[in-house]
Formats: structure tokens, sequence, C-alpha cells
């Protein structure tokens, strides 16, 4: 992600970048996620958060209200996409498409105070309200659930 540059590489199989300044959250989060790394948790909290909304996209789950629009504003920059043979648009663009979400989750993830006393709805709670949500409900094979309960307890 080259946010002065407005581009993007999100995947091996395209043979040209995505433009990405019809999407300025991109941006945002690039910077973000520029802070994170300096995080002793950082990548722990990475490599979860990404699977994590890895597992949501594909199952299309909790943000796909979000990822929808961001695709099809992708797309539309990037006419490309659209011609690439076999490889879908939304499976090329998947990692771009999530990426907001993930470094707001692998924040969250990052800083999720480490104490006890802190239920697993607890923690559900404050992720909800990192990633704008009003509520997250994440049935009990959700990867976010067994991430927390198996790292919290």
């Amino acid at each position: 992600m080259c946010p002065r540059h407005q581009q993007a590489a999100p995947d091996p199989r395209l043979t040209s970048t995505v433009h990405t300044q019809g999407v300025p959250e991109l941006a945002a989060a690039h910077h973000t996620h520029q802070r994170l790394l300096r995080h002793p948790r950082a990548a722990t909290a990475w490599t979860a958060a990404r699977a994590i909304t890895t597992r949501w996209y594909d199952h299309q789950q909790h943000l796909t209200h979000r990822w929808r629009p961001r695709l099809n504003q992708l797309c539309e920059a990037n006419l490309h996409l659209t011609s690439t043979g076999s490889a879908s648009p939304a499976l090329l663009t998947r990692d771009l498409v999530i990426y907001p979400e993930t470094v707001a989750l692998a924040r969250a993830l990052a800083t999720l105070p480490n104490r006890p006393h802190r239920t697993t709805n607890d923690a559900l709670t404050l992720i909800a309200c990192r990633l704008g949500l009003a509520r997250l409900t994440p049935n009990a094979n959700d990867p976010l659930r067994v991430f927390l309960t198996h790292t919290r307890h």
C-alpha cells in the first residue's frame, strides 16, 4: 500500500497495481498500521486479525455492509480487475477490501488489557466499538471468539 501514490499491489496474480484514490480509508488505515507496528504485540495481533477478517470476508460475516461497497469502488476505479481471467476481483482485492478493519482489529487485539477479570464479552464490546459496530456477537466457532477465549483465559 502506497498512500502517496494511492496505489497497492494486493495480490501477486495481478500484473498491475490497484488505484486506491476512491477509497480514502485505505490510506488512513496504512498510517494506523505503521503506528501499530511499534507495539510489542503487533505481530501476533496482526496475524490473528488478518486470519479473522479473512474468514469473515470469505464467509460474508459481520462487515459485509462495508466490504461490498469498498470492493465496488475498487473495481470501478480499476477496470483491469474484471479482465484478470479466472480469478475474481473479490478474491484479488480481498486483502485491500478488509485492510481497514484488519488494522482496527489488530490494534484492538494488541492493546486489549490482559487482565483475568475481563470477560470475552467485555473484549467483544471494546472490539465492536473499535470497528465502529453497535455490537459484535460472534458464535462460539467464530475465529475472534476462539482467539479471545484461548488467549485470555
